[in-house]
């Protein structure tokens, strides 16, 4: 009875995290505070649309303005699609003359941008504020 029990409740969790699933997708905001673009990101950077609709919004962006700072903080998940999506925004940040750094990461995806060596393609902040800061602190 408790097998079966058991079974029954491991079948519901599974059911509730496929229900989970679909609202973990990746939401942008973009607004521009003074000479800064500030890029918030939610949800999860992932292969498909979410990856993609970042590289997207980057590639919209960068000819218009010089500096933008991709705000992490509600980041749940980043995957191999996502970290290709980073460098993606990198190489086209570059080719428009564009600053881009990034803000306040979780751990782990601090970690996963430590252990891809992207720490040495961008500027990681703990915050916000210090990475909105230090990108006006850079000549135009």
């Amino acid at each position: 009875m408790s097998r079966v029990l058991t079974c029954a409740l491991w079948e519901e969790q599974c059911l509730n995290s496929q229900d989970k699933e679909p609202t973990l997708r990746l939401s942008l905001e973009t607004r521009v505070a003074e000479d800064v673009t500030v890029i918030c990101c939610k949800g999860r950077i992932a292969y498909g649309i979410e990856a993609a609709s970042l590289s997207g919004e980057i590639a919209e962006l960068a000819p218009q303005t010089r500096r933008v700072v991709i705000d992490l903080s509600g980041v749940e998940m980043i995957d191999a699609a996502g970290l290709g999506a980073l460098i993606s925004i990198a190489l086209t940040a570059q080719a428009s003359q564009c600053s881009v750094k990034l803000a306040a990461p979780g751990n782990f995806i601090r970690q996963l941008l430590e252990l891809t060596k992207l720490t040495s393609v961008f500027e990681v902040h703990p915050t916000l504020d210090a990475a909105t800061v230090a990108s006006r602190g850079q000549a135009a």
